[in-house]
């Protein structure tokens, strides 16, 4: 049986920022670890590896025309888009903000 191709999977600097406020979060608010989030990331990011367009392209009109897709993690949306052979995580924002504005204004 031959093994999948493992796509590329890029973490843009807007999404580390996101994860660095998030740990902050974690950190300073909760006051708790952020290990558990950041796990479930790490495992989301093999699964993308080799499973690209595991998760639909959101339905949002706008959203939908850059092809963004989407999926959660606990109370978190990560967006994503792939092309060219490459997965490109551009956000990681929590579920309770209004995303789709934040994301049109990128």
């Amino acid at each position: 049986m031959a093994k999948a191709k493992a796509y590329k999977v890029l973490v843009f600097p807007s999404a580390q920022k996101d994860l660095t406020e998030i740990k902050t979060y974690y950190t300073n608010v909760l006051k708790t670890q952020s290990n558990a989030i950041f796990e479930k990331f790490l495992e989301q990011i093999k699964l993308l590896k080799e499973f690209p367009t595991v998760y639909p392209v959101h339905s949002d009109p706008f959203l939908r025309m850059i092809q963004y897709r989407v999926f959660s993690i606990d109370n978190y949306l990560v967006f994503y888009v792939f092309k060219n052979d490459e997965v490109q995580i551009h956000r990681v924002i929590s579920a309770k903000r209004n995303y789709i504005d934040l994301l049109k204004l990128k």
